[in-house]
């Protein structure tokens, strides 16, 4: 695990903080890669101060956001060691160390917002509570926005206008694979470098959310962007094992239902971001088109087979996922 300097420094401040901190309160550390002003950083700094009132002080959340201490693979880490206490991750991190969480990494698992909400009420529990061994559970989930591809010059129809693109992804086997599936060249690359990437013409477009188009300034080398929605995965906020036996009955009855209130709130900001995103990008010369789903779909099938051969468990609750949105 590489922090580097101000990584190392911070972790060091915040391993005093918690020394020095009052006796009579229990101080919790939890960590975001996200920008300060994105939804998720935002409503962990709500559900910190709620968590405080609660309480009576007697449990303090800091929040560290901005990716300030590392990347969300080394911030897993750090909660295994007892550096920290929480983090918002995504599933593509967490089937590392998870194997249950590749399920929601297949590709059109999600039909739409709705589905997923209907779907991580069902599942969300049994997910979140396996694996105990990993050193981390699943306190609760955020939408994240479905993801599609959007090009610097040439529109995407079709799986067919993939070929011959390079398209980057993040550092993740499951996406790499359905990215290449749909017929582009899956290639990684960290995300303060995609915007270099995309000016330079090392990638040819890239894929996420609307709000990647404003949040990574790609509105400025973009021109297209098409729904073709191939991911929709929900981001975990994990907290440690060790720090959740910590808390008594009435604590963590607290931190449930202000988990419950995060994900709500998550969901508002991020609608209210989304269609801002994609005023000003339209504003900007970004052409945003649907397309038909059918053909990108076919595609990914065999991953679905894949993953029923070789990952019972993740099988089982894709199959509920799918059964929760009939």
């Amino acid at each position: 695990m590489r922090l580097g300097k101000i990584g190392t420094l911070l972790v060091a401040s915040i391993a005093f903080g918690a020394l020095s901190s009052s006796a009579s309160a229990l101080t919790l550390k939890v960590s975001d890669s996200h920008n300060n002003n994105h939804s998720t950083v935002v409503a962990l700094n709500e559900f910190s101060s709620a968590i405080e009132e609660r309480t009576g002080g007697d449990v303090e959340v800091q929040v560290f956001g901005a990716g300030v201490l590392g990347t969300e693979s080394e911030m897993i880490n750090q909660l295994r060691m007892g550096i920290l206490d929480m983090v918002r991750t995504a599933p593509t991190d967490l089937e590392k160390f998870n194997p249950v969480y590749s399920a929601f990494l297949l590709p059109y698992l999600f039909k739409d917002d709705a589905g997923v909400e209907k779907a991580m009420s069902e599942v969300k529990d049994d997910v979140f509570h396996s694996h105990p061994d990993s050193g981390f559970m699943g306190l609760a989930w955020n939408t994240a926005g479905a993801r599609s591809f959007y090009t610097v010059d040439k529109e995407i129809n079709s799986p067919a206008d993939l070929e011959g693109l390079k398209i980057r992804v993040p550092n993740s086997r499951s996406m790499t694979q359905a990215v290449e599936m749909l017929g582009a060249t899956a290639t990684p690359v960290p995300w303060g470098e995609v915007y270099t990437a995309l000016q330079q013409g090392i990638v040819d477009g890239a894929e996420g959310s609307p709000t990647s188009l404003i949040d990574g300034k790609f509105v400025e080398v973009i021109r297209h962007f098409s729904f073709d929605r191939h991911f929709t995965i929900p981001d975990v906020l994990i907290i440690s094992t060790k720090t959740w036996d910590k808390l008594n009955d009435e604590q963590k009855a607290i931190f449930k239902e202000e988990a419950e209130n995060y994900t709500k709130r998550v969901a508002v900001l991020e609608e209210e971001k989304v269609a801002k995103a994609i005023a000003l990008s339209k504003e900007q010369g970004v052409a945003f088109k649907d397309v038909d789903l059918a053909p990108f779909k076919a595609r990914v099938m065999p991953l679905y087979d894949e993953l029923r051969a070789n990952n019972e468990e993740a099988a089982e609750i894709v199959s509920r996922i799918e059964a929760a949105q009939e």
